[in-house]
């Protein structure tokens, strides 16, 4: 400012106090409000714990609180409903491209058969266990689905299946080291270069029948067996 030079001119030291103090006021009028302290902000309570932290903390009851919205509430279940068809849409339909016309239609045919068959549960087809996956996904932020192998003798065009568990099946009390450098955190074991080597279930929904829950001991299932689906930055 001119002000500024001319105070400058003859009192140098305090033109040069004025532009710091300009500078300063600034930077406060520049910084986020989000970052403000006052009464605005006096009962906003923050913390600068880790995604994982925060879930083994409140996770359960999150979950619980948003299944009883979709249970018991028609604006809650309609949300789910919307967010599930608008996900999904028609669905994964996928297309043999092995460079073979004959080799194609075989595994189309083989897919085809495979489609009405391929819930372990026995409750939907293909097409209904992804509604089911995003409705779990909505409901509770993450869910597992398990590839399930079967007998030959079990008259399945592919003798593999797909089983849909909630995220309550993974035993989120289970956190310690490992042999070799690993480590398991909240029920996923990890390798000595942070890959996912495992995962600890439930061999049974803990909720089922809480009497017999201080019996359930959780089971290590390997990682290339498990299908983890969640969103990144919610969970581990």
């Amino acid at each position: 400012m001119w002000v500024d030079d001319v105070i400058g001119f003859f009192a140098p030291m305090s033109a040069l106090k004025r532009k710091q103090a300009r500078l300063a006021m600034d930077r406060v009028s520049r910084a986020y409000d989000g970052a403000k302290t006052g009464r605005r902000t006096d009962g906003w309570i923050t913390a600068g714990t880790s995604a994982n932290t925060e879930i083994h903390a409140a996770g359960h009851r999150l979950r619980n609180r948003a299944r009883d919205i979709v249970r018991n509430n028609p604006y809650g279940k309609k949300a789910m409903r919307i967010f599930a068809d608008n996900f999904i849409g028609d669905g994964i339909s996928p297309q043999a491209r092995t460079g073979s016309d004959r080799l194609n239609r075989q595994i189309m045919a083989a897919w085809e058969q495979w489609l009405p068959y391929c819930d372990a549960e026995g409750n939907y087809d293909f097409y209904g266990l992804q509604a089911l996956i995003v409705r779990s996904l909505f409901e509770s932020g993450e869910c597992f689905v398990r590839y399930r192998d079967r007998f030959a003798g079990n008259d399945l065009a592919v003798p593999m299946q797909l089983q849909v568990l909630e995220a309550d099946f993974l035993d989120t009390t289970k956190s310690n080291e490992t042999a070799g450098g690993g480590y398991i955190r909240q029920g996923i074991e990890f390798d000595a270069q942070g890959r996912r080597a495992a995962y600890w279930m439930w061999p049974q929904h803990p909720g089922d029948n809480q009497i017999f829950m201080p019996r359930l001991q959780s089971v290590r299932i390997p990682a290339d067996q498990i299908l983890h689906i969640y969103e990144t930055g919610l969970c581990s």
